[in-house]
């Protein structure tokens, strides 16, 4: 009888690997040469073997002084690997397109070079405080990251012209909320007007346009003058321009000119795709001033729905190049800010179906179409892309794009500034955020072992991302006297939503622990908090960190877009949550207070949007009141969320660094540290201001070691058994 081995789990890491490998912080085989270099053609070199000691930071620092005016200093570990350039022939490495916060592995299937997407890279080099012993995890234990199990929920509406339920996505925030309305008034037999959701997509601004024929000259009247217009166009600008390169100012400007200083009725007929982007520029400019006379009309509804009227088939716009894609990605995002999310997302659709024809998610060639065009095609590219995965994570619905398919460049060579960097962390934040939704919020039972590994893998890309913030804000701050950027702060914030979706389901499994043991039965609450604790405690200091970030008076609260109330609400369901949960994390503070009174805010300057998220929330946090009064009614025991273990990141702490078995540096080449390293940064007069809005490398590298490697954790996220996510960033 033939004994059929069982096959053995694929280890993480090797505990060699090369120096290419090390640099890129990617998987390395640990072969010689190793399975990327091969792919990549690049020489594959191996350190000599060599252990890790812990030694003091205070001891390094001492190190490094003395060694700071010898020449080889400036040399060593942070030597950079050349990389021979790509052939055209194969397709490019996540890491040569995007950067090398990632781990890519390169597998081989039909003679085909196939990219896979991992998150895990290597922190061998980086500071990071000892490792704890990590609690043991019950393999059997699961945590739920969907409120209801299968087939999906839906809630029925009275609509006999329109389509009569509504699906509850289950990674959508609103849909989130609603399922826990349901839920909670379900087991506790409640009344259903607390549970039922009061606005449906598309129910608050009710609009509608009659087209204009083709053939039909363009109604030019009643249009502001040209200083007017222009200023309108700069408000838009600085609303838009931190976070999205939609419209290329120059050609805009000469159309304008165009318009107005030539044959108005020409201009508007010939280049009837450009009216329509000036019209909805002037929408966008009149909503930015909250200007209406009607309240139940959105802000600038009056252009916008001048400029549908005028908007070409789909023939036309496919034909329409750059101004078509900007065009269809306005209207998508405007839709989007007057709570129309469903035709949002058809539009930001159909502009980037309409951007992968011409190429844009490619690397277009520079010498035949120029460096102008190429660039523009990159930001517009991006932005669509950043635009996708906001809006698809808000509806609940699949990404557009395939990151698989993407090769365009996302840090080009002659990239430098602070906006490229800011919207190039705006795009990994948001390929972070919509990884977190189809890695966590798949099923509806998940081991809790799975769940901190995929989990743990995302808390070390956010480290890096912290890491790079801190670099952002280290650079801005050195000489300079104004407020944080409105693109820092945006992706600030971005930062903190992935954490907070990252950990949602924690919170949301110890909730129906107690729903499902309330009255009866003991309960296993422990079996979760205890060795998720400071997963618990990281989602709600980022709901703290972002509320305090949106009541900052110095923060330009943003009340057309709907970003800064999205950010608002998630937040808040949090705290919500938390508080119920856990009262001794929430007592004394005012974070829903806190809340309420940034939704009021957007109220007072005439949000209707925040008004009925406000409603929704208050119906919430009712529910969670009445589940609270239960519990003390029946004397179950008051949950205690632990008090993260603080170690002082100072000169104190300990770094890992690669020395010899006897534990001693003797022999060893000191490692400089890079000037804008968060170690040096934790120093920099600008730390107090990392801390305020929540942003801190060391804290995360930190909690990446204290989730630690469980070997009851069962499947690798890098396994390729594992039902990866294929992408190149």
């Amino acid at each position: 009888m033939t004994t059929v081995t069982p096959k053995q789990r694929k280890l993480k890491r090797t505990s060699n690997a090369c120096v290419a490998c090390r640099q890129s912080k990617i998987k390395c085989t640990g072969e010689e040469p190793c399975a990327n270099c091969q792919r990549r053609r690049v020489e594959c070199q191996f350190l000599e073997s060599v252990s890790k000691v812990m030694v003091p930071e205070r001891y390094l620092r001492e190190l490094q002084g003395k060694a700071g005016s010898s020449p080889q200093h400036q040399q060593s570990q942070h030597q950079q690997v050349q990389q021979q350039p790509t052939p055209p022939t194969v397709k490019r490495t996540s890491a040569s397109a995007f950067g090398s916060e990632v781990d890519v592995e390169g597998t081989h299937s039909s003679g085909d070079e196939n990219i896979r997407l991992g998150l895990m890279a290597d922190v061998d080099s980086l500071g990071s405080q000892p490792e704890e012993i990590p609690f043991l995890v019950d393999s059997a234990r699961t945590i739920w990251t969907s409120p209801f199990t299968l087939p999906s929920r839906i809630i029925k509406k009275n609509h006999k012209s329109k389509r009569n339920w509504t699906w509850l996505a289950p990674t959508s925030t609103w849909s989130f909320t609603a399922r826990l309305k349901l839920m909670i008034a379900e087991k506790l037999h409640v009344e259903t007007h607390y549970s039922d959701p009061e606005l449906f997509d598309g129910d608050l601004y009710p609009i509608q346009w009659s087209p204009v024929p083709a053939g039909e000259h363009p109604d030019i009247s009643n249009l502001p003058s040209i200083d007017h217009a222009l200023y309108l166009f700069n408000t838009v600008k600085f609303h838009l321009g931190h976070n999205f390169r939609i419209i290329n100012e120059d050609e805009f400007i000469r159309n304008v000119d165009k318009f107005y200083y030539g044959d108005a009725v020409q201009q508007a007929s010939q280049c009837r795709i450009w009216f329509v982007q000036f019209l909805l520029v002037l929408a966008f400019g009149n909503a930015f001033l909250m200007r209406t006379r009607n309240p139940t009309e959105p802000p600038g509804c009056k252009f916008f729905l001048r400029a549908m009227s005028l908007m070409p088939d789909h023939t036309a716009l496919s034909r329409g190049g750059f101004v078509a894609i900007e065009v269809l990605a306005l209207t998508g995002l405007y839709l989007y800010s007057i709570d129309h999310r469903s035709s949002a997302h058809v539009y930001i659709g159909h502009a980037i179906r309409i951007a992968q024809m011409d190429g844009m998610h490619t690397q277009l060639p520079e010498d035949e179409l120029g460096p102008q065009t190429v660039a523009r095609s990159r930001n517009l590219w991006w932005t669509l892309y950043v635009l996708d995965r906001q809006i698809s994570s808000s509806v609940g619905a699949s990404m557009t794009p395939q990151d698989s398919d993407i090769t365009t460049l996302l840090d080009p060579p002659n990239a430098g500034s602070q906006s490229d960097a800011t919207l190039s962390l705006a795009v990994r934040l948001s390929h972070l955020l919509s990884y977190i939704l189809s890695s966590i919020y798949k099923g509806d039972e998940t081991q809790l072992g799975t769940f901190l590994e995929t989990t743990r893998s995302i808390l070390h890309v956010l480290a890096g991302h912290a890491r790079e913030i801190e670099r952002i804000i280290h650079l801005k701050f050195q000489n300079s006297v104004d407020t944080m950027p409105k693109g820092t702060r945006y992706i600030t914030l971005l930062y903190h939503q992935c954490v907070i979706v990252a950990t949602r389901p924690l919170l949301l499994s110890v909730l129906k622990e107690r729903l499902q043991k309330l009255g009866h039965g003991a309960e296993d609450w422990q079996s979760i908090v205890a060795p998720t604790n400071a997963l618990i405690s990281a989602g709600i200091k980022s709901a703290a960190k972002t509320l305090q970030i949106l009541t900052d008076e110095d923060s330009l609260l943003e009340v057309f877009l709907p970003f800064d109330m999205e950010f608002t609400y998630g937040a808040s369901m949090h705290v919500i949550m938390a508080g119920a949960l856990f009262p001794n994390v929430t007592e004394s503070q005012d974070y829903i207070k806190d809340a309420y009174s940034i939704l009021d805010q957007m109220i007072q300057r005439g949000s209707m949007l925040a008004a009925a998220r406000k409603s929704e929330l208050v119906q919430l946090e009712k529910l969670f009141q009445e589940l609270a009064r239960r519990i003390e009614r029946r004397g179950l025991e008051t949950l205690i969320l632990p008090g993260p273990s603080h170690s002082d990141p100072g000169a104190d702490h300990l770094l890992r660094l690669d020395g010899h078995d006897d534990a001693t540096l003797a022999g060893t080449d000191t490692i400089p540290l890079d000037p804008a390293s968060p170690s040096v940064l934790a120093q920099a007069p600008n730390l107090d201001f990392l801390d305020s809005i929540g942003i801190s490398s060391y804290e995360f590298f930190s909690l990446v070691d204290q989730i630690g490697h469980q070997e009851s954790m069962g499947m690798n996220v890098l396994d390729s058994a594992h039902s990866e996510w294929e992408g190149p960033i």
